[in-house]
């Protein structure tokens, strides 16, 4: 487990420019382990004593802010350097020593990716992916790092074939739960949800699952209309409804005028020795429609929330 959480850590700090740090720590404070730059090295001791004495000095602080809450994000600047502490659950807090000029929502996007991965890591999940996702990039990016202020609502619809996971990654977005055993949606269920993007940003959703039964065709295109958004969500262990990517595609751009923001789901990704569709095979089809792709575990709820924070994002782009 400290090798896949050093190669995670490495890959966090190659893909986030002025980073020059970065440390596991539990919510005593104790580490877990670290990693530096690699240009660093010869300067580890003094770069983990660094965080370490921030550390002693913030840790009450965290507790007494964050302790009952499983996720936050907060960013420090003392001296030249500054310092962003992020949890995404009960086991760990992932604490960034970067430049000060490194950017506020870069760190906060990657920080809160790895911090994710890293408590599937703790939890002893199998197959938890180290790299990171193109789509993280793009969302470090989105309208370069600024968010309109404000609450903003939007219809999201979620489509694919019957049995895809589509009920599965809305449970896990909205309840943070995930049931092995639970019945087709037949026709479309409608959940809202309300999520904070930042203290002065929030998104509320309104979740259309739409079944992916073949007699609602006629149906499935009446609850299009009005949407702002959508998921086109594929079983990575059923080969056609990678095939079906087309089908639901032209399904949308032909009930909606307006083109709007979509993004592919490769789900069920957890289940390795079953799968029989490459993330290779999704990036094709995804650059063939110009879409941005993200694999997904509804059960483990590996990039779960990074799918629907990218959605978000990319609505807000067209405020």
């Amino acid at each position: 487990m400290e090798r896949s959480l050093n190669i995670l850590l490495k890959n966090y700090i190659n893909n986030v420019e002025g980073i020059i740090a970065v440390a596991i720590v539990d919510r005593n404070g104790l580490i877990i382990t670290s990693e530096n730059k690699e240009d660093m090295k010869e300067d580890s001791d003094a770069v983990i004593g660094a965080i370490s004495s921030m550390l002693d000095g913030y840790i009450d602080r965290i507790k007494q802010e964050f302790d009952t809450e499983s996720s936050f994000f907060n960013i420090t600047t003392t001296g030249d350097k500054k310092f962003a502490f992020c949890s995404q659950g009960p086991n760990s807090i992932l604490t960034t020593l970067s430049q000060p000029e490194t950017s506020d929502i870069k760190l906060k996007v990657f920080s809160e990716h790895i911090a994710g991965k890293v408590e599937l890591l703790l939890d002893r999940k199998e197959n938890v992916s180290l790299e990171i996702p193109q789509i993280i990039k793009v969302l470090s990016e989105t309208r370069g790092g600024k968010l309109p202020e404000g609450e903003f609502s939007t219809k999201l619809i979620l489509i694919g074939d019957f049995q895809v996971g589509k009920t599965s990654l809305i449970r896990r977005f909205v309840k943070k739960k995930f049931l092995e055993d639970y019945t087709s949606t037949i026709g479309v269920d409608i959940t809202k949800h309300t999520e904070e993007l930042n203290e002065k940003t929030s998104v509320n959703f309104i979740i259309w699952d739409v079944g992916g039964q073949g007699t609602f065709i006629n149906y499935r295109k009446k609850f299009y209309n009005g949407a702002h958004c959508a998921m086109i969500v594929v079983d990575r262990t059923r080969e056609r409804t990678l095939l079906s990517v087309k089908k639901w595609h032209d399904d949308i751009t032909e009930s909606i005028e307006e083109k709007i923001p979509m993004v592919i789901v490769g789900n069920k990704s957890d289940r390795i020795g079953d799968i029989v569709i490459t993330e290779e095979d999704i990036k094709n089809i995804s650059d063939q429609y110009d879409y941005n792709y993200i694999l997904t575990s509804a059960k483990t709820g590996e990039n779960v929330n990074e799918a629907f924070s990218y959605i978000a994002h990319k609505v807000l782009e067209r405020v």
